[in-house]
């Protein structure tokens, strides 16, 4: 599968955003130590702007930045450094995602693969890649089942699968799911990530 097929079944902007948020809420809530999580999303990147990031410890990471006029992705797969780098796949980049471009944060010299999606226009690459360049891209095309199974063999713990799909559901969260998913967490404990995850409470919305 070369790349066109395998970007062409990304979902669009907005489930994106919820996929990308539904996980990194679980990670907050499953793995308390900010350091220790792969998943993270922040709604308040910047002015119009949000973050969602993975990175796994070892180098291997993606961010992906939500603007107005659309969302890029951009990451780094070692397994592919030496057949893809910036110079390539940063190619033909629009210049509304200039800023990203230009973002420290994101370390675009180590850079394996970018994809970007404006408005209702279909995901483009600067590269065509296999498909196997985008594997730290699973979450967006496996959602729940991905993480599910991912989350049970990364923290070697046992979860209620029905829980991880409200979650992705973006089902407000109360007590009951909570206490499910880790009992040993209060509300107060989450405060801060979900203020900065933005993601929705049960009697409160989004940002609490």
């Amino acid at each position: 599968m070369t790349d066109s097929q395998f970007i062409s079944r990304l979902p669009d902007v907005e489930e994106s955003r919820c996929i990308f948020q539904a996980a990194a809420m679980l990670e907050a809530i499953l793995m308390p130590e900010w350091e220790f999580r792969y998943y993270s999303y922040n709604a308040h990147w910047g002015e119009k702007e949000q973050m969602a990031s993975m990175r796994d410890g070892e180098g291997e990471h993606y961010f992906a930045l939500f603007q107005p006029g659309g969302l890029i992705i951009k990451g780094y797969d070692r397994r592919f450094s030496r057949v893809c780098g910036p110079q390539d796949v940063l190619q033909g980049v629009p210049d509304e995602f200039e800023g990203f471009l230009q973002e420290p944060a994101f370390m675009m010299d180590t850079t394996t693969f970018c994809i970007w999606k404006q408005g209702g226009q279909a995901w483009s690459a600067g590269k065509e890649l296999e498909a196997e360049a985008y594997e730290l891209l699973g979450l967006l095309t496996g959602k729940a089942d991905y993480y599910y199974t991912w989350a049970q063999e990364c923290y070697e713990i046992s979860l209620d699968r029905s829980l991880v799909q409200r979650i992705f559901d973006m089902e407000p969260l109360d007590e009951e799911m909570l206490k499910g998913l880790n009992e040993e967490l209060d509300f107060a404990d989450l405060a801060e990530d979900i203020q900065e995850i933005g993601y929705p409470v049960k009697g409160r919305g989004r940002n609490g």
